[in-house]
């Protein structure tokens, strides 16, 4: 044991002495008052420096670890953030927000109407036709308000945006293969465009091709629209058949591909035969959709068959539809390009070329018939225009 005597004027003074030089493990011997102030007779004690030099031998090289982690671990223990009582608490702080934001944009609605009584009808207008609240909201914002024609600039500005489909499919030919959801009308509107380009040019400048190999009868239903028009029907159940089988018919002016019908949710969609690769020629392909599907389905659908690669898209089944703002909020919104409109089930006479002024006259007499934008004023009230709008 090392002893050392430490004079200091005061205790205090004597005691920081000791601890420089021997640490907090010194032990002190005695201590008396002198003359001069203070002194302290002190010792290292030899296990308590070793144990101190091994313990900073351990832990050189290392960084410093707060004790945090460990006491939320015990924490994460004691309350597993799977339990009951965490998802319950989580659930109603989510309807909580909900409720808040629903009733701060009730007070922003209400105070809009108090304001601009002009924008929120616009507004109303546009959501009666199906357009989409967001889009409701920005073409009313861009619209001028001074001169009284500001219903008249928001069509205008719709029309304008809308994607036009530059060349015809009938007759610019090329290879066209049909995609979408399944009981959208793809293999009608197949028989439809082959039809028409039947009266226009040769069966022999027309082949049909098949890769629905899922659903019973599908094949029967093609073939039979085929042999009224005396065009045989090819099936493909790989994409290496599909190649070969596109530089066989090569001579051909227009080639039709009906896909099997998928869900927008399905996982084998990016498994598409005929999803954009570069072969022996090109495939467009077209989206055939039903007008009468919600418009946040009708996005979901965009977004999920997007990555097959579209063209554009085929609109089927508009005599079913409600309303008509669903899909021009999806070609504006998605920059997606119109090829065809399909009402009806006559082949070939229920297939027409797009206008997108007579679409917009459509959905503009289709959204003055219908009426529950009325019984709808007290949700707009609430804050709930875009559940409104999503849910159209």
């Amino acid at each position: 044991m090392k002893i050392k005597r430490y004079f200091a004027p005061t205790m205090r003074q004597a005691m920081l002495q000791v601890k420089e030089s021997h640490g907090d493990d010194a032990v002190i011997l005695s201590s008396r008052t002198t003359d001069e102030g203070v002194e302290i007779v002190a010792a290292a004690d030899p296990e308590a420096q070793a144990y101190q030099e091994e313990k900073n031998k351990k832990s050189s090289g290392s960084s410093y670890v707060s004790p945090e982690p460990s006491l939320q671990s015990a924490i994460q223990k004691e309350t597993p953030s799977h339990s009951p009582e965490i998802s319950s608490m989580a659930q109603e702080l989510k309807m909580v927000r909900a409720m808040l934001e629903n009733q701060l944009s009730g007070l922003a609605w209400g105070q809009n109407e108090q304001m601009n009584p002009e924008k929120v009808q616009l507004i109303k207008r546009l959501v009666q036709l199906g357009i989409g609240w967001t889009l409701s909201q920005e073409l009313v914002e861009k619209a001028d308000f001074q001169n009284g024609q500001a219903w008249s600039e928001i069509l205008y500005e719709i029309e304008r945006r809308i994607p036009i489909e530059e060349r015809d499919v009938l007759e610019n030919g090329g290879i066209v293969a049909l995609v979408g959801p399944t009981g959208v009308g793809k293999t009608t509107t197949i028989a439809k465009m082959a039809s028409r380009f039947v009266m226009r040019h040769s069966p022999n400048d027309l082949a049909l091709i098949t890769t629905d190999c899922y659903k019973i009868g599908a094949q029967a239903q093609l073939k039979t629209f085929a042999d009224l028009i005396s065009v045989p029907v090819h099936v493909v159940k790989s994409q290496g058949e599909l190649y070969a089988l596109l530089t066989s018919l090569n001579n051909k002016k227009l080639i039709l591909i009906d896909t099997a019908g998928m869900s927008q949710r399905d996982l084998q969609l990016s498994q598409q035969l005929t999803s954009a690769h570069e072969g022996i020629r090109t495939v467009r392909n077209y989206l055939v959709i039903s007008a009468a599907t919600q418009l946040n389905v009708m996005k979901d659908i965009v977004k999920s068959f997007g990555q097959v690669g579209l063209q554009g898209c085929i609109l089927t089944k508009v005599d079913e539809a409600l309303q008509l703002g669903n899909i021009l909020t999806v070609l504006i919104e998605e920059r997606l390009s119109l090829a065809y409109l399909s009402e009806g089930q006559r082949v070939p006479e229920d297939l027409m070329p797009v206008k997108i002024r007579d679409l917009i006259d459509r959905a503009i007499v289709l959204g003055q018939q219908n009426s529950n934008i009325q019984s709808d004023e007290s949700a707009f009230r609430m804050g709930m225009g875009k559940e409104i709008s999503d849910a159209q």
